[in-house]
Formats: C-alpha cells, structure tokens, sequence
C-alpha cells in the first residue's frame, strides 16, 4: 500500500496529538501535524519518540488567519504535490449566556471551528479531485446534531460543519472523495479537564472565568442564576462521567480513513449513535427540548 500523506489540524493536544502519533506509529502514514504555536509542540513530540521527522512533522498552521492557510498549503502542496487525507481538527470552545457572548468572541469561534475547516478544505481539495481520490475529515461533535444550552455558538459551529459535510459529500464521491463528520460525546482531553477543575471551583468561578459573565449571579433575573447554577451541579458531573478516553476516537479515525466506504457520520460511541437515532425522529423538537429542560428544574 502506498503511503498516505496526511495534514492534521490542531495538534498540540487532544484528539489531533493522539491521531497524528497512531497514524505516525502505525506505518503507510506520512503525517504533518499542525498547530498555531510551536511553541506547544512539546506534547506530541514526546508521544511521536522515534517516528518524529521521519513520519510524523510538526509544522506551524494557523486555521483562523487567512495568511498562514494560504502559505501552508502553498508550501506543503510544493512539496507534497497532493494530500490523501485532510483531518479538520482545530477547535476552540465557548460558554456563556446567549446574550452575553460578543459578536469578536463570535467571530473568533467561526474563523477556527468552521471558516478554518472550509478554507484548509478548499485549498487542498483541488488536488484530491485531480487524482480523483481523497478523504477529507471534519472532527465535528455530538454538538452538531444535539443542541447543549450555554454553549449556543459552539454548537452552531458544529451544526454548520454537519451542514456543509451533508451537502459536498454527494458531490465529491462523484470524484472518489470521501468525506467524513466524526462525532464524539464528551472526550478526555486537557479541555475537559479544565472544564471540570473550574467547574469544582463553583458557580460564582464557571460564571466568571469560564463563562466570562461575573454579573449574571447578581442579575436582577434570579431566574437564569437559578438555571446557571442548575448547569454546575447537574450537565458538568453528567459530562465528567461519560467522557471516551482519547485514544478510542483516535482509534476510530484510523480505522476510518482506511475504509474502502467511510462512513459520511461516524458517532465515536453507541450511546452517541443512540442520541443521533433520536434527534432524526423527532422532526418537531419538542422531545430533546423537553429533556434539556429537565436538567434546569
């Protein structure tokens, strides 16, 4: 089997660290691994041992700005020729009440979690569709197909990625371009765990510094502290215990990208394939919404 050129997006941990090195590690893989600040590269070098600048390379990418996406893919494709498999795993999050998010934090999250994507795919697809082969990855979320209070702009980042995946990937396996949503439930990474360490911490620190919303305790509305605090001590323990250990979606990715029919969604565990069941049969809402606001009362 020829070898598999891969980039990957977002590297410097989590769910990109772990698959960059599977990948590194497991042989047939060229993998160039990406993040915004090299500065942060310590991690993966580390996991990558031997297999570093021989079949994995950490290269600097930033998905958010316009520049480095162009010179990136300018100068991996000059020395590449063409990518086989595009991983889109950057990510940022972001909490806080609907109104309280600002229209830069906005922007910010959508230039990583969905403008990031379309673009790195956009630059690189053009080979894939030349050689008439290709898989472009999108590390999407159980968030894009099942609605999460409080994380209202993440989730419709999510929603866009599921909603652009569902349009080209009719089109693209016209050209034997398989395209693919991957998404996990809660995963074990170094952002869930700063979520929770904040989270024991209490309401008045989750609504300071991770909602970024130090009034909303005091707000004139009891009712939304009321749901804020519902939120610390009921949806965080459900989160903290259900999360996948990282190394099992890497796994899935793996398996994934060397499918001769990849899935176009891949739900990482059978309890989030089981949730996808139950939002497509439920075309009026009312059922998930009813759910989610049982956590509150």
């Amino acid at each position: 089997m020829a070898t598999k050129k891969v980039v990957i997006t977002g590297c410097s941990s989590g769910i990109g660290l772990a698959t960059a090195v599977l990948l590194a590690k497991e042989g047939g893989f060229k993998v160039i691994a990406t993040m915004r600040n090299l500065q942060k590269c310590g991690d993966i070098k580390k996991a990558a041992g031997e297999s570093l600048n021989k079949s994995l390379f950490i290269k600097e990418l930033d998905v958010s700005k316009e520049d480095s996406i162009v010179n990136f893919t300018r100068n991996i494709l000059e020395e590449e020729g063409s990518i086989d498999v595009l991983i889109n795993n950057a990510g940022i999050a972001q909490t806080g009440r609907f109104e309280s998010v600002s229209m830069e934090q906005m922007q910010n999250l959508f230039k990583t979690n969905f403008f990031g994507a379309v673009r790195m795919t956009q630059e690189l697809l053009p080979g894939m569709r030349k050689k008439r082969s290709g898989h472009i990855v999108f590390i999407s979320s159980i968030l894009g197909f099942q609605p999460f209070p409080f994380c209202d702009f993440y989730v419709a980042s999510k929603f866009a990625i599921e909603g652009l995946v569902g349009s080209i990937a009719p089109i693209l396996r016209c050209f034997n371009i398989s395209v693919t949503s991957v998404e996990p439930g809660p995963v074990k990474t170094s952002v869930l765990d700063n979520l929770m360490t904040n989270n024991q911490k209490g309401p008045e620190f989750l609504c300071s510094n991770v909602f970024q919303d130090s009034n909303v305790l005091e707000d004139s509305d009891q009712k939304m502290a009321h749901l804020i605090r519902r939120f610390h001590e009921k949806m965080f323990p459900a989160l903290w215990c259900n999360h996948q250990p990282v190394y099992e979606v890497s796994k899935l990715i793996k398996k994934c990208i060397l499918d001769e029919k990849p899935p176009v969604r891949l739900q990482t565990t059978n309890e989030m394939t089981e949730m996808a069941k139950k939002i497509l049969v439920d075309p009026k809402g009312n059922n998930i919404t009813d759910e989610l606001e049982a956590y509150f009362k």
